[in-house]
């Protein structure tokens, strides 16, 4: 560890979140660099190079330049730990290096004068050593902003040196600066205070495992098709080319170039592949699109066949210079000796990203988790459509898995050519194609196709089907066809545009596209659309997206219908969910939903409640997708809503304009909701609340804008751990004091920081900012901790802004007096253990730089935003439930309406589980109450 005494004796390992020291053993695949932002004293760049179990680490003040005549200062400072090459997040005052610091650019490096040694993990390190020594290391780096050579060049200073960039094709005057954000997380340094970022382990940055040779080559794992795109955080969508699929092998024999038919294609694309050769020696797979374009620009696959068919080296030698073809790679699956696809998706995507050197002829294939955005703007592009790709997949090769999903806004599919019948006139000689697919051994039959054949395609197709021709029928059941057939042998794929299939089989409005040489026939199956995950299967019952560890994405998800007692109670999965969810598909911006009996007029659908905001890379959410996330998650947000008086925070326009706080509701109303009366003590005088025990009472509430749920603490209904049984609400002070409403289902403690950003408008409460909630969430496990010495287990939820919303599950034996007092009682005390931390002064300016805890939260007729409610504030944050354990890493802006959804119905409603273990509080006090 002497290596790493500078660096601890510089930090106090106590109060920094950075990594503790730490010499990484027996490491293998290419060495690592990383370059962090860092916003110290003055923002500057560190550069740090893996050697021998820990980062060679400079200070680079100005940070890495493009251009060879910029000679940027590096100071060598100490070395860091391995893990210290992930880390991100905020240095804390007072300490070494105090400020914020993100992952500009990582990737792999290896020495380079003579040659790169990116598989050989010993060798690249002894010459990085002697380099070193020698005061000048020459390296190539493969990272996502960095890419090319460069040289560290030792001055007369032992500790200064200069950072400069060879000449070659990635030098040029390029401002980096220009990209400032993570390549990691996404965020600039300067977001850090407000947005936090999860950690990954250093060890996930760059293509690390055990040396293997390359494999064999092997088919490409292939998609099924999607009915629509979505949006979901756990996918990531890639436009789909309209191209020829090729797994490319770069080793040091040269490249191969693989179709999905096993054909080797380099001799016929011999530019791409001298382009794919600068990939490297030391073993690269490669998955991918070979593309051209017509004279538009647009991709052609009519273009891409002219130039198949070409086999003279003159002929394509010059249309290489007229029209190149060019190479999009989506996936990489073996570096250096590093097989990679047991791999997550999204692992092996930032790999590509750092480790394919780009060129005009060799691109990177872009991917947004934005699938809508992203669909409509490759069709504008004159792509076929896009893919998405779960980003916890792993490469399947030769499998076509629902991990991938191909949308296209018209269907169309491979089929095997089997027959032909004539035709009349000009078409005497081919009148329409008979297709089929392989299913269980055999070729099943599937439509006659004749539209589409044109002039051109019909020549080429009566020639290379004459060729073809058999006295026996191909397919398993002879097909009936409208003339005389001929068969053929099932050697030719044609691609075929459709509306759907019937429901004897059969395709409805087939037109024939072309022919696909580059697809091997025995592979073809029936495609068969697949919808997201997160609708509905024919029982109605909601189905989860599958968690990364380890359930495969085909299995079918747990059944989650059991019904719980009390106030946790989950509803069973609602049947009318999917039927919700599929009119909401719906392009209208005015609709009468049906939800089960009861209809539900919704206008405005497509009007924006949170608007897009760039910082948080939210898109903009309308009533429209209010109303889905409400329907999703209505199994679990119903159970804390039910029986309870309801106060709605209404925002009819969006987040941005008038907020309506209603307790009441006098307006008409549909005949479906229900309401409870409830003697109003301030004004002597009964008012109506409305309850929401419902999916259309939910889904009316969001219509009218109800961004907000606000409940009581108390239930209407009376059950076995009531102590009262009286329902009068509404007759007098008296009777409201004696029912069951007086009567809480839990103890509160709203724990709520008053550390400021330094945003806020004068006056104005707390902005939230990553501080100020890691100090809420630093007293909240000290409240867990009290409580427990107590014997008293608590539950918690964020509250979807600044705060934390611990309750203690209790049987309703105390009313809301005792529930206040057991609260007050708690806090003082927590108080005198933490009195720098805490405060409950009620003057917010002596609340200043504490965490307010308020007791008072404990009166009847106060309420909390719900679990699962959504907040009008930017972000879009959801009031989520949590475990303990989930706490210590969370942020409130970790759940929103765009990525909460596959999350809760994953994990299930495991805080009302808790909620239902009621705790006899009474007893525990020792208070005679019963």
């Amino acid at each position: 560890m002497a290596k790493l005494g500078e660096y601890s004796a510089k930090r106090r390992f106590e109060t920094t979140p950075e990594p503790k020291p730490g010499v990484r053993a027996d490491a293998a695949g290419p060495l690592l660099f990383v370059v962090q932002q860092h916003s110290a004293r003055h923002l500057h760049y560190d550069f740090r190079l893996e050697c021998d179990g820990v980062l060679l680490s400079w200070a680079v003040p100005r940070g890495p330049s493009l251009d060879p005549n910029d000679k940027r200062l590096a100071v060598f400072v100490e070395d860091h730990p391995y893990d210290y090459a992930s880390f991100e997040g905020v240095i804390p005052p007072g300490q070494y290096g105090a400020g914020e610091v993100i992952v500009w650019d990582c990737g792999v490096y290896s020495p380079d004068e003579g040659g790169t040694a990116f598989d050989d993990r010993a060798l690249a390190q002894r010459r990085v050593r002697e380099e070193l020594a020698a005061g000048k290391l020459s390296i190539q780096l493969r990272g996502e902003k960095l890419k090319g050579s460069f040289a560290l060049v030792r001055t007369k200073d032992a500790k200064t040196w200069l950072l400069i960039k060879h000449k070659d094709r990635f030098a040029g005057p390029h401002d980096l600066h220009a990209q400032p954000r993570s390549v990691l997380s996404g965020v600039e340094v300067k977001d850090l205070e407000v947005v936090p970022v999860q950690r990954m382990p250093a060890s996930r940055l760059v293509p690390t495992g055990k040396h293997a040779a390359m494999p064999a080559p092997f088919a490409p794992m292939q998609a099924e098709t999607g009915a629509k795109v979505f949006r979901d955080p756990a996918w990531l969508w890639e436009p789909k080319l309209d191209g020829y699929r090729m797994l490319v092998y770069v080793d040091e024999p040269g490249v191969r170039m693989r179709s999905r038919r096993g054909l080797e294609l380099a001799p016929t694309f011999p530019r791409l592949a001298a382009e794919l050769k600068q990939q490297g020696p030391h073993g690269v797979i490669l998955d991918g699109e070979i593309v051209a374009f017509d004279a538009s620009g647009k991709p052609s696959f009519n273009a891409l066949q002219n130039r198949f068919q070409l086999k003279n080296a003159r002929e394509i030698a010059a249309a290489d210079r007229a029209s190149p073809t060019l190479f999009f790679a989506f996936d990489l699956l073996y570096f250096a000796g590093i097989d990679l696809r047991r791999l997550p998706y999204a692992d092996r995507r930032r790999h590509l990203a750092q480790c394919l050197l780009p060129s005009p002829l060799v691109q990177c294939v872009h991917a947004d988790e934005d699938g809508p955005a992203l669909e409509q703007a490759a069709l504008a592009s004159g792509f076929e459509g896009v893919i998405g790709k779960r980003k916890d997949s792993r490469y399947e090769p030769a499998k076509r898995s629902p991990s991938w999903l191909k949308v296209k806004p018209v269907q169309s599919a491979e089929f095997v050519i089997g027959g032909y019948t004539r035709g009349k006139g000009s078409r005497a000689a081919l009148g329409s194609l008979l297709i089929g697919y392989h299913e269980g051994g055999e070729l099943r039959f599937a439509s006659h196709v004749g539209s589409g054949l044109d002039g051109r395609s019909l020549g080429e197709l009566e020639e290379r089907l004459q060729a073809l021709r058999t006295r026996s029928c191909p397919f398993a059941s002879r097909p009936l066809v409208n003339g005389p057939a001929t068969w053929v042998k099932p050697e030719l794929v044609a691609e075929v545009e459709y509306q759907s299939w019937t429901d004897d089989g059969s395709l409805r409005a087939p037109v024939f596209l072309r022919l696909r040489d580059d697809i091997d026939p025995k592979s073809v199956r029936r495609s068969r659309a697949r919808a997201p995950d997160l609708a509905s299967d024919a029982a109605g019952e909601v189905k989860a997206a599958p968690s990364a560890r380890g359930r495969s994405h085909a299995e079918p998800a747990e059944p989650r219908t059991r019904a719980r007692k009390g106030a946790g109670a989950a509803a069973p999965v609602d049947a009318r969910i999917g039927e919700v969810l599929a009119q909401l598909e719906q392009p209208k911006n005015t609709l009468d939903l049906a939800v089960g009996a009861e209809r539900i007029r919704l206008t405005h659908l497509d009007r924006v409640y949170w608007p897009a905001d760039a910082a948080l890379k939210q898109p903009a959410l309308t009533k429209r997708d209010l109303l889905r996330y409400f329907a999703q998650v209505s199994p679990l947000i119903l159970p804390h809503l039910a029986d309870r008086p309801l106060t709605m925070i209404r925002m009819p326009d969006g987040i941005g304009g008038q907020r309506f706080f209603q307790k009441h509701w006098e307006q008409a109303r549909p005949a479906f909701t229900h309401t409870i009366t409830v003697f109003s003590e301030h004004r002597d005088e009964q008012h109506d609340y409305l309850v929401c025990n419902d999916l259309p009472t939910l889904l009316w509430l969001a219509q009218s804008g109800t961004l907000e749920f606000h409940v009581w603490h108390s239930r209407a209904k009376v059950g076995p751990d009531s102590v009262s049984k009286s329902t009068d609400f509404s007759s007098s002070l008296e009777a409201l004091e004696a029912s069951v409403l007086n009567y809480p289902d839990y103890v509160v403690f709203d724990i709520d920081p008053y550390i400021y950003s330094g945003k806020e408008a004068k006056g104005a409460e707390p902005e939230l900012n990553t501080v100020a909630f890691e100090k809420g969430k630093e007293v909240a496990f000290a409240l867990r901790e009290l409580l427990a010495e107590m014997k008293l287990e608590p539950i918690v939820k964020t509250s979807g802004k600044t705060g934390l919303h611990v309750f203690v599950p209790i049987e309703r034996t105390l009313d809301f007096d005792d529930a206040r007092r057991v609260s007050e009682l708690v806090s003082r005390h927590l108080l005198k253990r933490r009195p720098k931390d805490i405060t409950m002064e009620w003057s917010v300016q002596k609340r200043t730089g504490k965490i307010f805890m308020d007791h008072n939260m404990n009166v009847r007729g106060k309420t909390l935003n719900s679990a699962y409610s959504p907040r009008g504030v930017p972000g879009a944050p959801v009031s989520m439930p949590l475990s303990w354990a989930e706490l210590e890493k969370a942020h409130p802006l970790d759940f929103t309406v765009t990525n909460v959804v596959k999350t809760l119905i994953q994990k299930g409603d495991r805080w009302a589980d808790i909620l239902e273990r009621k705790q006899d509080l009474a007893r525990i006090l020792g208070s005679k109450r019963r």
